[in-house]
């Protein structure tokens, strides 16, 4: 008898690895399943975003030659930005930036591609503007809205964690920004 009970407690053990081995499976599955639902959402999502995109460069794109000028990217930037119009130094960088995107052509007009990176960027700025105002404020030691090279290398060893960066780093950043008078003007902190 005492052989016969051990063998059924074996049995009840067994039986029970294979319900946790069913619950396990069963939950895994549908976190995989939850994980393929976040994927397709996300897919849709970037498919809406890109279509709105589309349909806002047709609207604006007057001349109907698949690019935008700088007064036609302002006046999407502005229904972009719910109504209010970016600055005229906004404007002006956002766009510069985003025609070095692309096809790289920096033809002084911007094509889907460079759109969509245009507005990526701009969102990404939005989002972190009053951080981005509070550091620069910090480094832009004569008022001026502008960073000598110095300045901007204490800003970005201040942005990476107390490490500083390299001086053809700091330069890279400042090309990148400006290029123009050696300086690194505020808003150009995230492009």
């Amino acid at each position: 008898a005492g052989q016969a009970c051990q063998v059924s407690r074996r049995q009840e053990r067994s039986k029970g690895g294979e319900f946790y081995n069913m619950a396990a499976a069963a939950a895994s599955a549908n976190a995989m399943n939850q994980a393929t639902r976040k994927r397709h959402e996300a897919a849709r999502r970037m498919q809406e975003e890109e279509h709105k995109i589309f349909k806002l460069m047709r609207k604006y794109d007057r001349s109907q030659d698949g690019k935008l000028d700088k007064k036609e990217f302002g006046d999407l930037m502005q229904e972009v930005n719910e109504g209010v119009r970016p600055s005229s130094e906004e404007i002006a960088y956002i766009y510069q930036v985003a025609d070095r995107e692309g096809k790289g052509d920096m033809d002084g007009t911007l094509d889907l591609e460079e759109v969509k990176s245009a507005i990526g960027s701009w969102r990404a700025y939005l989002q972190n503007k009053s951080q981005i105002d509070e550091a620069f404020k910090k480094y832009d030691q004569d008022g001026s809205g502008k960073l000598e090279f110095d300045d901007l290398k204490k800003l970005l060893t201040d942005l990476n964690d107390g490490t500083p960066p390299s001086d053809k780093e700091v330069q890279e950043v400042m090309d990148k920004a400006d290029g123009k008078d050696g300086q690194f003007q505020g808003g150009a902190i995230v492009w």
